[in-house]
């Protein structure tokens, strides 16, 4: 459905066009935002028949397609992308969405007090990552959301790679890695 107009009426540019019964309503822009730096965006615009598109953002950007894509984005281009639709000459008011786009945190910095004997605390800790919330994996099912967490009593079967990411506004760093030994206890002397 459009704005009813006069058969005659201006463009943007100021020329008398000749429209059909109405003027195409503003598209409804969309966007699969906020994204983290290097994922893909996806703009959409609502349908109107018969119509041809014509977007702009950010850096230039540019597209007459209805739901164009831009991959690997950076964060040049977070902003305000419009987007019109043009039946018979006579072109919509714009439609318009924010896009934001999140830097993705550096890798954390991993360490441990490795080597260690079994049955001693295992410290495992990671560089602070500011604002950002933790994942830790590794041996044994080992999963902890703490910065620096410890494994009180560590036994062998801690021993092995651990790895902890930082995630920040959505976005999820890299893994950092540390390997981690627990010798077993000598056996008691005869």
């Amino acid at each position: 459905a459009g704005v009813l107009l006069s058969e005659v009426v201006r463009d943007y540019q100021g020329n008398t066009v000749n429209c059909p019964p109405f003027v195409p309503s503003p598209p409804i822009a969309g966007a699969n935002t906020p994204l983290c730096v290097g994922q893909t965006l996806s703009l959409t615009a609502s349908f109107t028949a018969g119509a041809t598109y014509s977007w702009t953002g950010p850096g230039g950007f540019t597209s007459t397609l209805i739901n164009p894509t831009i991959t690997n984005v950076s964060l040049t281009n977070a902003g305000t992308y419009s987007v019109t639709a043009t039946v018979s000459g006579c072109t919509s008011a714009p439609g318009t969405v924010a896009v934001t786009v999140n830097t993705v945190p550096a890798t954390p910095t991993v360490g441990s007090n490795s080597p260690l004997c079994a049955g001693q605390n295992l410290s495992l800790t990671s560089s602070s990552v500011t604002g950002g919330s933790y994942n830790w994996n590794g041996p044994n099912s080992f999963t902890s959301a703490v910065q620096n967490p410890t494994i009180v009593g560590a036994s062998t079967l801690a021993a092995g790679v651990y790895s902890v990411n930082a995630t920040v506004a959505g976005c999820t760093s890299g893994n950092g890695t540390v390997n981690v030994v627990v010798n077993p206890l000598p056996g008691a002397p005869t």
